[in-house]
């Protein structure tokens, strides 16, 4: 399964979020799942309650920090993939349609 996770903290001081949003990627990295992080994103590739678990404490770390926060999952489940490798497998296969390697 993949899952996109975007953690948006509210009620800052910060005009960046990003020190804020450090220990989301700490917590992401040492969960041992493959990970791609993106500009607005990240997408967390594993099993449904590997995933469920590290978005529940990447949510908490933030709200630990911040007065609010809003997390949206979005989730890319098939039962004809099974396995891992989707997370660059997805990637692979719309640059060869394009033919050519696309920014990352």
């Amino acid at each position: 399964m993949l899952a996109e996770l975007e953690i948006v903290p509210i009620g800052t001081n910060s005009v960046s979020l990003s020190s804020v949003l450090a220990e989301v990627a700490r917590l992401i990295d040492k969960s041992g799942l493959d990970y791609r992080v993106g500009a607005m994103g990240t997408v967390v590739e594993g099993e449904w309650d590997r995933v469920m678990v590290l978005a529940k404490q990447c949510h908490q770390a933030v709200l630990g920090s911040t007065g609010r926060v809003m997390t949206t999952i979005r989730i890319d489940d098939r039962k004809d993939k099974p396995g891992t490798g989707r997370i660059t497998q997805k990637v692979q296969s719309l640059e060869t349609k394009v033919g050519k390697p696309l920014r990352k």
